[in-house]
């Protein structure tokens, strides 16, 4: 987690680029009547307009193949875009969700991430930091993450949302935070001199497919703020985010142990059970692909 007005890089960097086996030549023309009727479900009951998708661009999706785009709502009163994107993974949906979730809480050596405080049915609060090249200033963000709930018992199940969105500057928050160590590998210094962005919010979807496997779209918008020029930082977005989605072909090798318990689209906790059967069912489908050990 995990995630862009000016680019949808950071959600990318915070949420990893990780995941299970991507589509491999998913030939069932369903496909193609069957995503728009999803994407437009979750327009309507979702947090976030999703465009919609030509018939050539369907087609690139049912045959494995990786989306990536800027979306500017037509109702939006400005002139912004999100970064947004769509792939579909050849693994239960389980399983690719696990995956993402698990992937949010890597850091890496520019990106600092840290859970600050857990909250009830999979919520929690998390402090971000990354360390940009000169000439920027460092950046720096506290995201508040949860399941959506609502969408996934009005869609009956169906689909599954990651979302976050920023919460305001708390400086005590984060001093505390430093004081407490939950911020490592971070100097107090640079604590106090990064920038903290204008904005961040977006989301993972999920929709089960059932034996095709899983639908995943990603809607991203965050504004470093700052003199980053839009458009640099826009086509990295898309390049980043187009990363991500078409690395969900490299299996991730790694086991779900619930040391850190992890929650469904629904709320509720992921057994390590509930994990494994998943994987057996991926693997006693002939028409997935195999993703875990």
């Amino acid at each position: 987690m995990t995630q862009i007005a000016v680019g949808a890089v950071l959600a990318v960097l915070v949420l990893g680029q990780f995941g299970p086996t991507r589509a491999e030549g998913l030939s069932d023309g369903n496909l193609v009547e069957e995503i728009p009727r999803l994407l437009e479900q979750y327009s309507r009951q979702g947090d976030f307009e999703l465009p919609s998708l030509s018939i050539t661009e369907l087609d690139t999706l049912a045959a494995g193949k990786t989306i990536v785009a800027v979306f500017r709502e037509p109702t939006s009163p400005v002139d912004t875009g999100r970064v947004v994107g769509w792939q579909v993974v050849a693994a239960p949906r389980l399983l690719v969700w696990l995956s993402i979730l698990d992937a949010s809480e890597e850091s890496s050596a520019r990106l600092k991430h840290s859970t600050l405080t857990p909250r009830t049915a999979g919520a929690y609060v998390s402090y971000h930091h990354i360390d940009l090249p000169w000439p920027f200033k460092d950046r720096q963000w506290t995201l508040l993450c949860d399941e959506n709930l609502s969408l996934a018992e009005d869609s009956h199940g169906l689909i599954w949302e990651h979302r976050w969105e920023m919460l305001p500057r708390d400086d005590a928050l984060l001093a505390k935070a430093y004081e407490d160590g939950l911020i490592p590998g971070l100097t107090r210094q640079a604590l106090d001199e990064s920038v903290y962005l204008r904005a961040n919010q977006g989301a993972f979807i999920l929709f089960d497919l059932g034996t095709r496997g899983t639908l995943v779209a990603a809607s991203m918008d965050v504004d470093f703020d700052g003199h980053v020029p839009e458009s640099l930082v826009r086509s990295f977005g898309k390049h980043q985010l187009k990363t991500f989605l078409e690395s969900l072909s490299a299996p991730r090798d790694a086991h779900y142990d619930e040391t850190r318990m992890l929650h469904d689209g629904r709320g509720l906790p992921i057994t390590r059970e509930g994990a494994m059967t998943a994987a057996r069912i991926q693997l006693e489908q002939p028409r997935l692909v195999k993703a875990l050990p």
